[in-house]
């Protein structure tokens, strides 16, 4: 299904200026849940009045249009509770910067509404931590020119002042949580999956031109092309890298039991029975999904083997397009086209881990290609060795 298509429901109800564009973090935001809703066995409903789940408005005034995507708006028939399992679902605000978009605001909430106006406001429901004591509170997010940020300002009564409104899922500058524990004691919570950010394309385009000038080609026609077609394997990816991040620890514990990993890892249709040696296997679209570990998970990959073709994987990319810093703490050359590499993995606010990737990019037409990434579920530190290994190609 189009993307143009997809939001056309959605910006009915705009001014026409905003109609003249929609990001493309925007768009990559509505595929994936349109992908997760199928993968979880539900269909795509109506995108008017409740299922209107991305809404476009300028609610900073400056004349742009901003968005909100609302996964508990997602109307995803047959799966009614997947985006809102415990009453509460994930709200974001994304601040229109030219053709681009910025994650402004994201958190759980119970219930939101827009007041039209110049600029629109954006009134929020919550519970829990966000509240500072509360059962529930209700907040309304307000531009801060001055600071190129909206502030959260209390609408039920509380005497606080107004603060940074970012939520629990983009908070600037949190400390990193502290790593899982190896074994026993409380599970570890599920952590939030940071988006793609607005301008990971961009910089990812650019990044992979100045690789390929370095080499000071005699014809450079051929990089943009090359580029695009790069940047598809890590859009390719996200999906997949949604599940895995879902796999991983969220703060200090134990790694989840294994029930609970599999409902963590939304989209998975897992099979009956594993394979031998395996806690759990199944199918993410056309990747086999696995979980290992000795009584308790471990481990969660994601494999794909094909004969004759390209590896339509970069689960490494797919991170760093979210907000991870990649540290190399290995890389083994086995062959030509073939090798494995370990990263450390950072994302701000949840625990380091391990991720490990095999590859092998087959030679001929009637070879095997192969790909293998694997994230650590336990804390355990990641394989040291060389880093200055050549190229696999």
């Amino acid at each position: 299904m189009r993307i143009p298509a997809l939001l056309a429901a959605a910006m009915i109800a705009a001014p026409a200026s905003a109609q003249s564009g929609v990001p493309e973090a925007i768009k990559t935001r509505v595929n994936e849940l349109v992908a997760r809703c199928a993968q979880a066995g539900g269909t795509l409903g109506s995108m008017t009045g409740q299922g209107r789940f991305v809404i476009p408005a300028d609610f900073s005034g400056d004349g742009r249009t901003d968005f909100i995507v609302s996964e508990g708006n997602m109307p995803c028939v047959g799966k009614p509770a997947l985006f809102r399992p415990d009453g509460a679902s994930r709200l974001e605000l994304w601040v229109g910067e030219g053709g681009n978009a910025r994650l402004a605001f994201a958190d759980r909430v119970i219930a939101y509404r827009v007041l039209a106006g110049k600029p629109a406001r954006l009134q929020i429901a919550r519970s829990g931590p966000a509240c500072g004591g509360p059962a529930r509170c209700g907040d309304e997010l307000r531009w801060n020119a001055a600071a190129s940020r909206f502030d959260e300002v209390a609408t039920d009564g509380r005497k606080i002042a107004a603060r940074p409104a970012t939520g629990t899922a983009v908070a600037a500058g949190a400390p990193p949580a502290a790593p899982a524990q190896a074994a026993g004691g409380k599970p570890a919570p599920a952590a939030a999956v940071p988006p793609v950010a607005a301008d990971a394309e961009a910089r990812f385009k650019a990044a992979c031109r100045k690789r390929y000038l370095a080499d000071r080609p005699a014809k450079t026609d051929w990089i943009d092309p090359a580029c695009a077609e790069e940047w598809g394997r890590v859009a390719a990816s996200q999906q997949v890298a949604e599940a895995l991040l879902r796999a991983g620890p969220g703060g200090p514990g134990a790694p989840p039991p294994l029930a609970d990993l599999r409902q963590r890892m939304q989209g998975v249709r897992w099979a009956a029975r594993p394979e031998k040696g395996q806690l759990a296997s199944g199918q993410l679209g056309g990747f086999t999904m696995v979980v290992e570990g000795a009584g308790r998970p471990e481990k969660a990959s994601v494999g794909w083997t094909k004969v004759g073709e390209m590896l339509p994987l970069n689960i490494p990319e797919a991170f760093a397009a979210r907000g991870a810093k990649l540290t190399l703490t290995r890389c083994e050359k086995m062959g030509a086209g073939e090798g494995e590499r370990s990263w450390l993995v950072a994302f701000p606010g949840r625990p380091p881990f391990d991720l490990t990737v095999y590859e092998r990019t087959a030679p001929t037409a009637n070879a095997w290609s192969h790909y293998t990434a694997t994230v650590r579920l336990d804390g355990a530190p990641p394989p040291r060795g060389p880093t200055n290994c050549e190229q696999f190609w």
